[in-house]
């Protein structure tokens, strides 16, 4: 090889060493972190709440569509000089991560690729969406006029909060009037900084807990449960406006709110997960399935009369029992909003 080929070749190795100097990560980056043996990493996450798709009562969870954006920096990324983009991609799995997971995610997709943008200070910036089931933990005692709190919970799976920590600055974003969620009203809670255990004295790790308030929109169970129980309640009212010599239709009106009122009852609690405490729903039905019975017993007691030859006792006790079950419907309706 002539003289000038070697200096061409020299000329070529040269310039793609210049090109590619600063563009790739140290060796063992990926595991280790940028301040180690130093003050904690400091992380920003932003999360853009695109949608929270539905509720579900009885799974207890809730589905959303989230873009997250997570921020820090690593010094060691950082690069001089003009011979390079101003910002480089790299695979997540090439440099280090704070290793970021969602705690309460059951199935979450990544939609997005996995790899972060770094700048020339050595900003690192991971884009991610993510869409699928977290689970919650609902407060039903005051169902169906709850208020539900969803959380999204992010830990660090590997680092300790004396080597990670969340920024104040991070933050969830959303547009609320564009949620598909129906049947609820939702509002953002600011982030809640905080240490994740399993148990109380083991080891800890970051915890950033991003929430939606969502208030239930009870219209649609006043429509659906109030409405048809507060009927049936009125069809064993009527069954005491009716002469006590019909013992048949009488009999007859009185069993079917008994067997109406259970199947509904039974229908509706199937909506609900299997939890060891009464919600104002269920006590309005419980409630509501007394005074169904009551008014059973005083219709076999009044039809028994009658067929004693005590009628003017039968239509003294039907005359009192119109006259007391409005009220005690009223007072089955405060019970259920107070017990």
């Amino acid at each position: 090889m002539s003289d000038r080929n070697r200096f061409l070749a020299a000329a070529v190795i040269f310039v793609a060493l210049l090109l590619t100097a600063g563009t790739a990560p140290a060796e063992n980056q990926a595991g280790t972190r940028p301040n180690l043996g130093g003050a904690p990493d400091e992380v920003t996450v932003g999360i853009g709440l695109l949608d929270v798709v539905d509720i579900d009562n009885r799974q207890q969870v809730f589905t959303v569509d989230i873009f997250v954006q997570i921020q820090w920096r690593d010094p060691r990324l950082a690069i001089e000089g003009d011979v390079t983009d101003d910002y480089r991609t790299f695979a997540v799995s090439d440099i280090w991560t704070p290793r970021l997971t969602v705690v309460n995610s059951r199935g979450l997709d990544v939609l997005l690729p996995e790899v972060v943008t770094v700048d020339r200070q050595g900003n690192v910036e991971l884009r991610q969406r993510l869409a699928g089931p977290l689970a919650v933990e609902l407060d039903l005692r005051d169902f169906p006029f709850d208020t539900q709190l969803l959380p999204i919970e992010i830990v660090s799976y590997q680092y300790s909060p004396d080597e990670l920590v969340f920024s104040p600055a991070s933050k969830l974003v959303a547009r609320l009037d564009d949620l598909s969620g129906n049947g609820w009203a939702f509002a953002l809670v600011e982030p809640e900084i905080s240490v994740y255990r399993l148990s109380d004295s083991g080891p800890g790790s970051s915890l950033l807990t991003f929430a939606v308030l969502a208030k239930r929109d009870a219209g649609y169970y006043t429509l659906t449960l109030a409405l048809p129980m507060t009927l049936i309640l009125f069809l064993a009212w009527m069954a005491h406006w009716l002469p006590p010599d019909l013992v048949p239709a009488r009999m007859g009106i009185a069993s079917a709110t008994v067997f109406s009122l259970i199947a509904f009852g039974v229908s509706f609690r199937l909506t609900l997960p299997p939890i060891a405490y009464l919600t104002i729903a269920d006590r309005f039905v419980v409630y509501a399935n007394v005074l169904v019975l009551l008014s059973l017993i005083v219709t076999v007691v009044s039809t028994r009369w009658i067929t004693s030859e005590r009628e003017a006792a039968s239509i003294r006790l039907c005359r009192y029992s119109r006259l007391a079950f409005p009220w005690l419907y009223v007072l089955v309706t405060l019970l259920a909003f107070t017990t």
